[in-house]
Parts: C-alpha cells; sequence; structure tokens
C-alpha cells in the first residue's frame, strides 16, 4: 500500500504531530507499506530522509508554513498514492483533496478553537464562530476523521462537524520509557536527592497554561518545601515564567532544562515522582502518556484529552477545577510515597493500550475498509479536480506551446550565428 502521510511541519523542528507521522512512517514500513511524507518549509539541515517530499513554503512560526501549492513532483506524487493521511487542517486537507485520487483521512491533532482564541486577538465566542465555519469546511474535504479521545470527538460534533468520526488514540513507542537506556538521577539534574520532583514536558507555550501550574505549584511547596519542580523543554513564555518564578519566591525550586532532545527524556522521566499539568488545550497528550509508561502517577487538570487518558484515582488525581485544586492534588500524591507507587504501577499498565503496534494496526484496518467502499468516489466534489483539469487541458497547452516556439528553421540558422560569433571571437 502506499501511504501519504501529509504534515504542515515536519523535522528539523520535532512536535507532537512529528512525532506521531515519524512512528507511523517507521511502523507501517517496517510492515511492507511505501509511507511517504508530504511536508513544506525549508530542507532539513541534516538531508532528507527516504520519502519525505518538501515544497517551498512561508515560514508563520512555531515551526509551521504555508503555501498556495505543491511542487509538480508533490503533485503527481500525491496522486499515486492508495490512502492519504492528513495531520493539520488548514494545510493538509486541502492539499490532499486537491490533488489526491484516493480515500483521504484527517486526524484531529489540536483543539483549535482553543488556539483560535489564544493566538488571534479576538474573543473566545469570536472565535468559537470562526471555527463553527473552519472546522466543519475542512473537514469536509476528507472521507474519515479521527479524534484521539472521546472528548475531542465530542467538541468536534458540537462545532457541528459532519464527516464520520472515528476514536483511534495516538500511539506511543512506550519501551524507552518503561526501561530508558541511560536514566538520570535527581542528583545529575541538580536537584537534591530528597526532594520530591515534579516534572512537566512540553513546549513553555500560552496554551499549556504552565502559569496556573506555577502558581499551584507554589501553593502546595509553601506547605512542603522539599518540592521541585522541573519543566523539560523550551518556548517563547520560558522568560516571563522564570520571572513568575522568582515573584512567587519559588525560583530555586523550579529547574528550566530548555531544550532536551527526545531520545534523553525517557532518562529525565526517571528521576521523578510524579507527572503535572494544568493544560486545558490537550486531544491525547503524548507526553503525558509517555510519563505514565515511564511509571509517574498524574496530578493534572480534569480537560477534555485528559480525563480520557489518566482514570481519576487509578493512574493519578484529576482537579476539576484546577485553579482551586491542583496544588491539594500534587500534595495528596506527594505526602503518600505508597499512593503514588501504587498510582504509578497502574500508569505504566495502563500507558500498554497506547502501544505504537497497536494504533497503526487499528489504522491500518480503516485504511482497508476505506480502500474497499472508497467514499471518495461517491463524493459530489470528487477528489485530485486540480490535477484532472491540469490534465484535461495539457494537449491544448501544448499545442499553444509549439505555435509559440521557433520553427526548426530559425533554430537551426540561430545555431550557425552563435557558432559564427564563437569563431571570430
Amino acid at each position: 500500500m502506499k501511504i501519504g502521510m501529509v504534515t504542515a511541519c515536519y523535522k528539523p523542528l520535532i512536535n507532537g504531530v512529528t512525532r506521531i507521522v515519524m512512528l507511523y512512517k517507521a511502523e507501517m514500513e517496517k510492515l511492507g507499506h511505501e509511507v511517504f511524507v508530504f511536508t513544506l518549509g525549508e530542507p532539513d539541515p541534516a538531508g532528507e530522509e527516504p520519502g519525505v517530499i518538501r515544497s517551498p513554503a512561508v515560514h508563520v512560526g512555531q515551526g509551521y508554513y504555508v503555501t498556495m501549492r505543491y511542487t509538480r513532483q508533490a503533485q503527481e506524487l500525491l496522486a499515486e498514492m492508495d490512502i492519504i493521511h492528513c495531520h493539520h487542517l488548514f494545510m493538509s486537507v486541502e492539499l490532499a483533496h486537491r490533488y489526491g485520487r484516493c480515500p483521504i483521512v484527517y486526524t484531529n491533532h489540536t483543539r483549535y478553537d482553543l488556539y483560535t482564541g489564544t493566538y488571534v486577538p479576538i474573543p473566545q465566542p469570536a472565535a468559537d464562530a470562526v471555527m463553527r465555519i473552519l472546522w466543519p469546511e475542512f473537514t469536509s474535504l476528507a472521507d474519515v476523521v479521527i479524534v484521539p479521545s472521546l472528548s475531542v470527538r465530542q467538541i468536534m460534533e458540537e462545532f457541528g462537524v459532519q464527516v464520520p468520526l472515528v476514536v483511534i488514540e495516538n500511539g506511543v513507542e512506550i519501551r524507552p520509557f518503561q526501561n530508558p537506556p541511560n536514566p538520570h538521577s535527581k542528583s545529575s539534574l541538580g536537584v537534591p536527592e530528597e526532594a520530591i520532583l515534579l516534572v512537566h514536558t512540553g513546549r513553555l507555550a500560552v496554551e499549556k497554561n504552565l502559569e496556573l501550574l506555577l502558581e499551584q505549584f507554589a501553593i502546595a511547596q509553601g506547605m512542603l518545601p522539599q518540592l521541585h519542580l522541573m519543566l523539560i523543554g523550551s518556548g517563547a513564555l520560558e522568560d516571563k515564567l522564570r520571572t513568575l518564578a522568582q515573584q512567587l519566591g519559588v525560583q530555586d525550586n523550579v529547574h528550566f532544562t530548555g531544550a532536551v532532545d527526545y531520545e534523553e527524556v525517557a532518562n529525565y522521566l526517571a528521576a521523578a515522582d510524579l507527572y503535572v499539568t494544568a493544560s486545558h488545550s490537550e486531544v491525547h497528550p503524548l507526553s503525558l502518556i509517555e510519563a505514565m509508561a515511564a511509571g509517574l502517577p498524574v496530578a493534572a487538570a480534569a480537560s477534555p484529552g485528559i480525563v480520557d487518558t489518566v482514570q481519576h484515582l487509578q493512574t493519578g488525581l484529576l482537579a476539576p477545577v484546577p485553579e482551586q485544586g491542583l496544588a491539594a492534588a500534587i500534595l495528596a500524591l506527594a505526602l503518600n510515597p505508597a499512593l503514588r507507587q501504587q498510582m504509578g504501577a497502574r500508569a505504566r499498565q495502563e500507558s500498554e493500550r497506547y502501544d505504537i503496534r497497536r494504533m497503526v494496526a487499528r489504522t491500518l484496518a480503516l485504511y482497508e475498509e476505506l480502500l474497499q467502499t472508497r467514499p471518495d468516489l461517491q463524493r459530489r466534489k470528487k477528489h485530485g479536480r486540480s490535477l484532472q483539469n491540469r490534465e484535461r487541458f495539457q494537449p491544448l497547452l501544448d499545442q499553444l506551446s509549439n505555435l509559440l516556439r521557433p520553427p526548426a528553421v530559425w533554430e537551426e540558422i540561430m545555431a550557425q550565428l552563435s557558432l559564427r560569433r564563437e569563431e571570430d571571437e
């Protein structure tokens, strides 16, 4: 099977979506499928890996790019795919619909309703109104939408998405987190061995609600001085968070690692006692699943995506109102080592559900079903119209080109004149 993975960004930036695409590509290729990644932007300085087709585009920040069209090579290769799987809403699905000639799958990795309100300077009700138009419009270009959790399916239905929605959770390579190759100790990370270490992994960005996390940590740390918090990752919010930590008086207990290679994250998690997050914008957080695979209990906000992954009182403690309850969840776990161990063991076991091999098998089963039913052939606006129109008018374009091309006799005369000029010189 020829599978096209379509994404707006893919290396050298490694974010959650890129990690998913990389994992799916590797696992599907192990099973004998041909996988091509259609992406945008500047070539990877380290060199493109096999099967990556990149089209020039304009960088708009956060590693994302926009373009009006793919290169001719990308257009023609996309038309050869048996299945196209898109991983971004705005710079993937429309391009796949334009050039593909097969069933199109789209996975919704992002709470676009919240991101719109966060990154576009308009009130959240206005952002919701925009997404009630854009979400149904763009998803209608796909034949089926994968949602990583039941909560996100409900949200998308409320926003008017009509395309069939199938729940397939994000897959993770859990083995390195269960058995990290070079685990850190607390002291090797500059943290006292007697500390109770909380950890958070991911971009230091507004949508992660990290300011609230720091505020709740400061409340808990005021009651339990041996609490330390490590923020693994980098981002635009780092300076602001450092300032906030100083204002809260916890700067000596908050550790910023900066950017960490993904292969090293498991080694960092090995030194931690529990995982914390106040994020309310997740769909099915990979970082949280990785922490569970590392055997860490979770203290988190009870938000969509997280409530689908963490079982309250079983693998962690969830705060319905994190502004009032996250500090209490942190303290409940920090003060009870036996509870941490018990929940951590359950979290490790629960993470097996999200093993990448299971998720790939379920995804391939969906592909096979689409290839049998071919919903793309029943669409009113069929896929691949752009290429169909180009092929339709190509004979006419060739005739026009021949009419405008100089006759062969003139080509011969110009060649002779050029040769004489060279001889005279």
